[in-house]
């Protein structure tokens, strides 16, 4: 049974490289039956459009694989598609010269001839032929000291660079290739005999290897063996640069490259993805035990943030519940100054501390609010508290986009309205326009705030140290107790005030 098993599978591989002979010797049959219905010359201009098509895909092909190769190594480490690479990468730009320096092509250089473009034609096809030789003896998974990227780059480079100044402009030092009206000269049909003894010989050798990461990958290199040889064997006995043999060879050509395309992209990319795929498959069953426990850790996170927003909006209410109390028992003294005043003052603390929790329920950071959209809504609270009458007060804003912690953006706002309220009822008596500049920065750790007015400023002999009215003294407690910073007041020409404190003085509470 096992043995019945055995010769199924060396049939079926038999069969896989029968059909690809069959298919490549197929059309040279008809051709050589039936020169009559399938023989034939073509027009320049068809010919060309058809060959520069076919080179470019060849060069294009070319270069991926060397694409392929070279920017793999640094994971992959295959020496073996590193080689092959480099290699195609000097074949494609031979096959581009060749494109180039075809009959009917603008002269590349020098007068393009059907000699000219033979001679890069062999170049490349021997090339081609000893990189693949050469390939064999590098195997994948062995490190070699001489193979490193830059210098192969480099040696790939000179080798083409040798074979462009031989044809371009030494090219008697090289034996002739085409006679026009005479077709091959017997160097070429010996190069390309060379080429396919070359080719068999690999093949051989490719088939004893046993570096191959998968049988498909061997048929790919086997296949492509087969097409190349197929191609040569055209391009031996052609006689005209502008007949059928030519365009069959050419697509000869494409199959050839593109199975070396598909083999190289096996071992560079898709087997390296296949082993990371198992492993993914292996680590997918622990990350299905830990979905559950995600899961769970979302929701409770999504809670937690919920819960928060609730906590901010309910404070809020809160705030204004008592601010409601307080105003309507105040009401009771209607007449008193006094009681007015402090529940005025109370009045505007409480709703400076409402809008901090207001602005953290709308916000999606339930840890931080944005300065300038905090100071703006203050100010305009302020407005609406103490309207300016006689006088317009312009306030301008220099705040940019920095952000505070709940901790330190009430005590800034407690003392931002304390001193815009008392520029709105003290500062501008007399005045039609009244200026006030708010500038907020923060500079590495510490935050930079500072507020001035164009009003009557300070009286003479004022002393923050001596006042006993909460206002400004308030305002220097919390900035040196609460926040840790410093304030410096000055008001001989106008009101100007300076904080400087440090944002790292709390941490994120959620």
């Amino acid at each position: 049974m096992v043995s019945l098993n055995f010769l199924y599978k060396i049939l079926r591989i038999n069969r896989f490289y029968f059909g690809v002979i069959l298919f490549s010797l197929l059309p040279l049959v008809l051709v050589g039956t039936f020169p009559g219905y399938f023989y034939r010359e073509y027009e320049i201009g068809f010919f060309l459009v058809f060959h520069n098509v076919t080179e470019i895909f060849s060069v294009i092909v070319s270069f991926s694989i060397f694409g392929l190769g070279y920017y793999s190594y640094t994971q992959s480490r295959n020496a073996h598609t590193l080689f092959l690479g480099i290699g195609f990468l000097a074949v494609g730009m031979i096959d581009f010269m060749h494109a180039l320096g075809y009959t009917g092509m603008p002269d590349f250089i020098t007068p393009n001839s059907g000699n000219k473009s033979s001679q890069f034609w062999i170049f490349s096809r021997m090339i081609t032929a000893l990189v693949l030789f050469v390939a064999i003896y590098i195997k994948p998974d062995e490190q070699y000291k001489w193979i490193k990227a830059n210098l192969l780059l480099f040696f790939s480079f000179l080798l083409v660079g040798i074979v462009f100044l031989l044809v371009i402009f030494y090219n008697d030092w090289i034996p002739k290739t085409y006679e026009q009206g005479k077709g091959l000269t017997p160097f070429k049909k010996n190069a390309e005999y060379a080429i396919i003894a070359l080719l068999f010989l690999s093949l051989f050798l490719y088939r004893r290897a046993n570096f191959y990461t998968s049988k498909r990958q061997l048929q790919y290199y086997l296949s492509a063996f087969i097409v190349c040889i197929f191609s040569e064997l055209v391009f031996a006995v052609y006689t005209s640069v502008f007949d059928v043999y030519n365009v069959i060879g050419h697509i000869y050509k494409i199959g050839a490259f593109y199975l070396i395309y598909k083999a190289v992209f096996i071992a560079a990319i898709n087997d390296p993805y296949e082993k990371l795929i198992q492993t993914n498959r292996l680590l997918s069953k622990e990350i299905e035990e830990n979905k559950t426990y995600a899961e769970m850790i979302k929701k409770s996170l999504r809670e937690k943030e919920n819960l928060v927003a609730e906590i901010f909006h309910r404070t809020k209410n809160s705030l204004q519940l008592v601010r409601s109390i307080l105003m309507i028992q105040a009401s009771d003294f209607a007449d008193d100054k006094n009681i007015q005043s402090i529940v005025e003052d109370t009045s505007i603390k409480i709703q400076t501390m409402s809008l901090v929790h207001d602005h953290l329920y709308a916000n999606k950071d339930l840890s931080e609010i944005k300065v300038s959209d905090y100071l703006r809504s203050l100010a305009d609270m302020i407005r609406q508290a103490y309207p300016p009458v006689g006088t317009e007060i312009e306030v301008n804003f220099q705040v940019g986009d920095g952000s505070l912690l709940l901790d330190t953006a009430v005590p800034l706002g407690l003392i931002f309205t304390e001193i815009l309220s008392n520029s709105f009822k003290y500062a501008f008596p007399g005045f039609t326009v009244g200026n006030v500049s708010v500038r907020f920065s923060i500079k590495g750790n510490i935050c930079h705030f500072e507020y001035s007015d164009n009003g009557i400023g300070l009286p003479t002999k004022f002393d923050l140290k001596q006042q006993k009215k909460l206002g400004l003294s308030l305002a220097k407690i919390i900035a040196e107790k609460q926040m840790g910073g410093t304030l410096s007041i000055d008001g001989t020409q106008g009101f100007q005030m300076k904080l400087d404190f440090p944002d790292n003085l709390y941490k994120r509470r959620v």
